[in-house]
Formats: C-alpha cells, sequence, structure tokens
C-alpha cells in the first residue's frame, strides 16, 4: 500500500461510519452501525506533525479494517468504496 498521512486516513474513516475517540498516545477509530459502536477499531498517532504511514503501518491498518488485499483498502481510502460496500464486505466475511 502506498504511504499515506494520518489525517487522510482519518477523514477516510469518519466518512464510512467510524468515531473517533482520543487518548493520550493515540486516536481510536470505531466503526459504528447505527449508532452503535463495534469491535471493529484501527489507531492513529495523534498530531498534525505526524509522519507518513508507510507499507508496514499501511499493512497494519489493512488488516484491522478487515481487508483482505490491498486494492480493496486503497479504494476505501480513496473513497471510491462506500459505506455500504465496506459494510456489505464485512458481512460477507461475517465480522459483523
Amino acid at each position: 500500500m502506498r504511504p499515506r498521512k494520518p489525517l487522510d486516513i482519518e477523514k477516510a474513516l469518519l466518512k464510512k461510519g467510524f468515531i473517533k475517540e482520543s487518548n493520550s498516545h493515540h486516536n481510536y477509530y470505531y466503526l459504528t452501525i447505527d449508532g452503535k459502536k463495534t469491535d471493529l477499531y484501527t489507531y492513529l498517532s495523534h498530531g498534525k506533525n505526524a509522519k507518513d504511514y508507510g507499507s508496514n503501518l499501511m499493512s497494519k491498518v489493512k488488516k484491522q479494517l478487515r481487508f483482505e488485499d490491498s486494492n480493496m483498502a486503497e479504494n476505501f481510502l480513496d473513497c471510491p468504496m462506500s459505506e455500504q460496500q465496506y459494510l456489505d464486505m464485512l458481512k460477507k466475511l461475517d465480522v459483523i
């Protein structure tokens, strides 16, 4: 996966039904369905000066979001994949 800025990842997550919860070290993003928080989450570093996420960290984000291949994860983060398409994928994988 290509490198990405944490703020760009955050924008995509918030558009796709995730909510943000912060602590002193990280921002956690939980998927919500019908207003209810699920167990599916990822987390990102704090701050405007946070470094880009390289391929190693992007691979971890991809796994936390339950993507089986990088192309689907790229489509999710670049926004061609809708929130409903993401939820449908998670249902097929029996994640939700």
